[in-house]
């Protein structure tokens, strides 16, 4: 054995752990203890006796405590450590700022601000790395980069070959941090696909992709030759070209589905395959100001696009699903002009009715039915009636879906405590006339919009209920006392949306004899109620065959089925004595009150819809 073999094995006797007699001792002999580590005290207490302990005895109460404040001293320095590195990149940014300034040229952070995705392709993750550039933004042939180094050889070349290209370069000044931050784009599927896209937004050609659409199934095919800018555009075209309120894009294994929700109805128009619906994502997201790299928990987002010089707006909802994200968005026409109560389906007493309810001076008026059942486009039709130079209008909305004009109208800020409950308090404080909340969710906003009605205002907002007497035990299950309901409530209005019959393409059959017998049973109960209503049943009914303005479907447009129930003393008494719904039914239905379904009846003698729809859409009593 050697010297130094026997100077190591010397050393490592000298770090043999203490015995549990060594400890025990050791508060009896110090100066023993001391002789034994005299060399290696520092190893000695901190890497032997603490594994030792755990190993041979229980540890004192100063030993116990000895992790848990180490674990907070760790954790105070981790927190030290972030606000140092932040503070160091503050200071370098601003430091990229000044030097900015001082080079007459812009300063971007480039490492907080959204990047479409399409731009990726622009320049390959290569050259982009190598000589720290990044086009950012682009708008036709006028793009946007930002640098690192300006007077970098490699990065003026670049610049040269995008000028080549014939870009109007507009170049930019970013930390070299923030650039390779925003450069991992590149390692995410924002940039990884199968398939090169062209990236140049050429308006002629998407003038003419619109004159080529003819036929909705033509869209698919369209998707795969296009870049992702344009993809979106065309998608949203297509639904609304169609008349579709809602476009669901759907994730599947092998495939990704697209439907349109046309005239309240789901149907699929095409599917594409998953590695061109990437890129097409991608935009939707980086459109909609979504997180591009979050693709497990659901994201809400905006964004509207142009059309015949029209704006529509989109909302947008991303839900994660097993194959993928799903995709759902709600086209408003903002710029739609307001239809007539007559164009929605009011006629006869409920016509006269609701007519008369513009006039109203206070009082609360309901609009109830589930999502899609046309509540908000007659209240707003209701709403403009009330639109006049002596009244002061305030809205509170989730969103707004059509502007007015001469009418305040204020969207709610839920992330920013601004709901409905807290914007109400602060609507009446404007001294209105008329207020018009987007919906009652909770016993707070219910309780105020009471309070409102009560004390001059008109107030108007929806409800989530099946009929229109269910929206009195609604308000009571809410938490709102009978004894406010009663006198605060004007008029409840339930509706639901069937498909009209396509007039291009329908024609006259015999009724049938089931079809008579239900319309004949239907038509002798709303002459009890209502005798002087002259009905006569006719003996054929339209059938349409389908054709290219209904896409085939046989229908084209819908109509409001109404159930209209005015707060009359009779029905005020019952509401204050806690009588059942089915006394208020039978004191509403002396007062003229038909169903949706018999009004749905009445609109299959009409010619306007069919037996199918009017039983899709209501229950039947």
């Amino acid at each position: 054995m050697n010297d130094d073999q026997q100077t190591i094995n010397q050393d490592n006797s000298n770090l043999q752990p203490k015995t549990e007699s060594n400890f025990n001792n050791s508060s009896n002999s110090t100066s023993t203890e001391n002789s034994q580590s005299t060399n290696n005290t520092s190893v000695i207490q901190i890497e032997v006796p603490r594994s030792e302990i755990n190993n041979t005895e229980q540890p004192s109460q100063d030993d116990a405590e000895k992790p848990v404040a180490d674990e907070s001293s760790q954790a105070e320095q981790n927190k030290l450590t972030e606000q140092l590195a932040k503070i160091n990149k503050l200071a370098k940014e601003k430091a990229i700022q000044e030097k900015a300034n001082s080079m007459g040229m812009n300063y971007i952070d480039i490492a907080v601000t959204p990047i479409n995705p399409d731009l990726l392709k622009i320049l390959t993750p290569e050259v982009a790395k190598t000589n720290l550039i990044l086009p950012f933004y682009r708008l036709g042939k006028k793009l946007r980069v930002t640098v690192a180094h300006p007077t970098h050889p490699g990065t003026r070349e670049v610049i040269n070959q995008l000028k080549q290209q014939g870009y109007l370069i507009n170049v930019n000044l970013s930390s070299d941090d923030g650039i390779l931050q925003a450069l991992k784009l590149y390692e995410t599927d924002q940039y990884i696909v199968k398939k090169e896209i062209d990236t140049h937004v050429n308006e002629a050609k998407i003038k003419a992709f619109e004159k080529e659409l003819e036929e909705l199934s033509n869209l698919g095919n369209k998707l795969s030759n296009v870049n992702s800018e344009e993809a979106v555009y065309l998608i949203n075209v297509g639904a609304l070209k169609s008349g579709s309120s809602d476009i669901h894009i759907e994730t599947e294994e092998h495939f990704v589905r697209v439907r349109f929700r046309i005239d309240g109805l789901l149907h699929e128009v095409f599917r594409i395959n998953k590695d061109t619906w990437v890129n097409i994502g991608n935009q939707l997201k980086y459109q909609a100001k979504m997180k591009l790299n979050v693709n497990d928990i659901p994201q809400d987002g905006r964004f509207s696009f142009m059309v015949n010089n029209r704006k529509i707006d989109v909302r947008a909802s991303v839900l994660p699903t097993e194959f993928g994200e799903s995709f759902v968005m709600r086209l408003l026409d903002s710029s739609k002009h307001l239809v007539t109560f007559e164009e929605l389906g009011y006629s006869g007493m409920y016509l006269d009715k609701i007519e008369k309810l513009s006039k109203l001076t206070h009082g609360m008026i309901l609009m109830t039915g589930p999502t899609g059942s046309g509540k908000t486009t007659s209240l707003y039709t209701l709403l403009s009636k009330f639109n006049k130079p002596t009244s002061k209008i305030i809205t509170l909305e989730d969103p707004i879906e059509y502007h007015l004009e001469g009418i305040s109208q204020s969207p709610i800020n839920e992330r920013g405590g601004y709901n409905f409950a807290s914007g109400l308090r602060s609507i009446l404080r404007q001294d209105p006339d008329v207020v018009m909340i987007g919906e009652i969710r909770d016993l707070e906003t219910a309780e105020t919009s009471a309070q409102a009605a009560l004390t001059g205002h008109v107030l108007l907002s929806t409800l989530h209920t099946n009929s229109a007497i269910e929206t009195i035990p609604r308000l009571i299950n809410i938490g709102l006392a009978q004894f406010m309901i009663a006198p605060s409530l004007h008029t409840i209005i339930a509706q639901r949306l069937a498909r009209k019959i396509c007039d291009n393409c329908k024609e006259e059959f015999p009724i049938a004899k089931a079809e008579l017998e239900e319309i004949t049973r239907v038509v002798d109960r709303i002459k009890q109620i209502r005798p002087n209503e002259n009905i006569v049943i006719p003996t054929t009914l339209p059938k349409a065959k389908g054709c290219e303005i209904c896409s085939n479907t046989g229908y084209k447009g819908r109509v409001a089925l109404i159930e209209m129930l005015e707060i009359d003393f009779e029905i005020r008494d019952l509401i204050l004595n806690k009588a059942s719904t089915s006394k208020m039914i039978e004191a509403a239905r002396r007062d003229g009150m038909i169903t949706m379904r018999e009004d749905g009846i009445l609109k299959v003698i009409q010619g306007i819809t069919n037996l199918e729809e009017v039983s899709r859409v209501t229950a039947v009593n």
